[in-house]
Formats: structure tokens, C-alpha cells, sequence
């Protein structure tokens, strides 16, 4: 479609001369009949009957003169919606970010970006891994903050750190006083376990191959939350990464071997798509405290 060829044609005819509609549009008059003797030969057809000293709309000027401006005036309404919606993103941030990860960084993390950033708008999606990546991959979120080895070759990735899974053992249980556990030492007691449908027992499924069949799962859950709740009421144990476990003298925390089993912690995004500014710089702030908390750790 012809913008510009409809722009001259609808000034033309609104103020009904060539001179009048080139110094409204910053034009020269010959600028103007091009665009004019262009749009008349892309639709076939003259909209304009010019003499020396009149001007005039022909038949098919007066059919055509209020359809484009209609059309304009919904082109230019468009338009404006994008550019608002343009601004709104640019004061919002959307990422993602794993439950069990999100309890561990993210309240310092938000507080250092409002701070900051007091008027942005940030959207959370606290999901399973395997949705984090649809979700970097539609993007509609800028990052997240996840378990790598799940994702699509399209996306970004950088690793953080590694993270052993432990055993979390109810306080009053015959093991918690252990220092140490094999999966072998889990034989026979009640257990706890997130689905082989996310990707923590996805990595648990793999690793263990060789132990599953000693292993009681009694329980089969979806959250990492449901597992530990299981552990603090005291019915079963559960193998969980460490930051997973929820902090209480409840609950014992054991490292557990035999194998042992990890999972890789990084950040994903969409590969060659640069951050937006307010991303980047949560994104920053994400990874300075993450950095900072694995220091302390150590």
C-alpha cells in the first residue's frame, strides 16, 4: 500500500490545491505530483481532473477520497495503539523463574529493582522448567532463571552454578540423625518425589536407573513445595536440591550419595534477541546476588 501516495492524495483533496497541500506537508509542489502520478498509476485509474486554473476530484477521486481517509484514520489509530503499547513495554519487565529459585533470590533481588525502579511493572511466571523455556521461546518472558538441559536449541544459555540434591529427612525420623545417606539407605522408608513430569524428576528418574526399584515412592507430587510439606508433617523423605528444602528444626537436611545427583542452575533467553534496558538491568541485579549468595556459601 501506497502511505505516502495516500497521505498527498487525501491533503490534496481536503484542501483542495496542490500548493496548499504542499506547504501543509513540507513538500515541493513536484514531490508532491510525483507521489500523486505514482499512486494514480499503482491503482490504474486518474483521481484528479486538473486544468490551469481548477481542480477537481474525478469520479473515481470522489468514490475513493473517503475510504482512504477511513482507512488512514484506522492506520493512524493502529499505529498509536502500538506506540502505547510500545511504552508500556518498555516499563514492564516479564521473566521467569523456577518456585524453589524464586524463594532463594528473589526477594532481595525485587527489592534492590524497585528501589530503582519504582513505576516498572514486572511480571512473574513461576513455573516448571519446561514451560520457563516455551515461554523464553514465545517470548513472553525477556529471561528466566532455571534448570539448564531442558531447553531449545534457539535459546540462549548461560550456567550459574551446580546444586546437589540432598535428602530431607522429618526431624524425629530414624535417619535424621545420620551424617550422610546412600540411596541405598533410603530402602524401605516412605518417600516423596516430584513427577518424572518436571524436570527435577526428570534428572532423579535418570540418575537413579539403577537404585528405582529399591525405592518406595509413596508419594508422587508436582511442587517442590507439596515435597516439603510432606517432610514437615512427617510422612516421608524427600530428595530435593538443597535451596528446595524448607528451612525449619523439623527438618533434617543430609547429603546424599551414591550416585550423587545434581542439577545446573542458569539463566535462558531467547539467543540473539538483546535484553530491553529495565530486563538487563534486573538481569544484573540477578546475577550480582546470585554471585554474591554462592560466595557466601563457599
Amino acid at each position: 500500500m501506497d502511505v505516502l501516495g495516500l497521505q498527498a492524495f487525501i491533503q490534496i483533496a481536503e484542501s483542495g490545491s496542490f500548493r496548499r497541500a504542499a506547504m501543509a506537508m513540507n513538500l515541493s509542489q513536484t514531490a508532491l505530483s510525483h507521489r500523486i502520478k505514482k499512486l494514480e498509476a499503482d491503482i490504474g485509474l486518474k483521481l484528479f481532473q486538473r486544468t490551469t486554473r481548477t481542480l477537481a476530484l474525478t469520479r473515481a477521486g470522489q468514490d475513493f477520497f473517503p475510504k482512504a481517509r477511513d482507512m488512514m484514520a484506522r492506520l493512524g489509530a493502529l499505529y498509536e495503539d502500538l506506540r502505547i503499547e510500545g511504552r508500556k513495554a518498555h516499563e514492564r519487565v516479564t521473566f521467569g523463574c523456577l518456585g524453589s529459585l524464586g524463594e532463594l533470590y528473589l526477594p532481595r533481588v525485587l527489592r534492590i529493582f524497585r528501589k530503582q525502579n519504582p513505576d516498572t511493572q514486572v511480571v512473574i511466571y513461576d513455573e516448571h522448567a519446561a514451560m520457563l523455556s516455551e515461554r523464553v521461546a514465545a517470548g513472553e518472558a525477556q529471561f528466566a532463571l532455571t534448570i539448564l538441559g531442558t531447553q531449545r536449541w534457539a535459546e540462549k544459555q548461560r550456567v550459574l552454578y551446580e546444586e546437589d540434591f540432598v535428602a530431607a529427612v522429618p526431624a524425629d525420623h530414624v535417619l535424621a540423625d545420620r551424617s550422610h545417606l546412600t540411596w541405598s539407605d533410603l530402602a524401605g522408608h516412605s518417600l516423596a518425589r516430584i513427577s518424572t513430569t518436571t524436570s527435577h524428576g526428570v534428572i532423579l528418574s535418570e540418575s537413579l536407573a539403577d537404585v528405582a526399584d529399591q525405592l518406595n515412592w509413596r508419594y508422587d507430587v508436582q511442587r517442590t513445595y507439596m515435597a516439603g510439606t510432606l517432610v514437615l508433617a512427617g510422612l516421608a523423605i524427600t530428595v530435593l536440591p538443597r535451596a528446595a528444602i524448607p528451612v525449619s528444626d523439623r527438618v533434617r537436611v543430609i547429603p546424599i550419595s551414591n550416585p550423587t545427583v545434581k542439577r545446573t542452575v542458569g539463566i535462558i533467553s531467547q539467543e540473539g534477541v538483546p535484553l530491553p534496558p529495565k530486563a538487563m538491568q534486573l538481569h544484573r541485579i540477578l546475577l550480582r546476588e546470585i554471585a554474591q549468595a554462592q560466595k557466601e556459601q563457599r
